[in-house]
């Protein structure tokens, strides 16, 4: 499985988990699950994109 994959399942138990604990009413809750899923998934690309410049791993050695 792609790590992005692994990332939008884990921001949507998340999303439910916290929508149904925290708001009653169904249009607060599809309105918070939005927030935090939408959140969540854009931090992550955000962090990604802002660290793709960097090194993954020790440089290489010298020939």
């Amino acid at each position: 499985m792609s790590h992005f994959l692994l990332m939008v399942v884990y921001a949507l138990i998340v999303s439910l988990f916290f929508t149904t604990l925290w708001r009653r009413e169904r249009r607060a809750q599809i309105r918070l699950f939005l927030q935090i899923f939408l959140g969540m998934v854009g931090g992550g690309l955000l962090i990604a994109w802002l660290m793709y410049p960097f090194p993954s791993g020790p440089p290489a050695p010298f020939p």
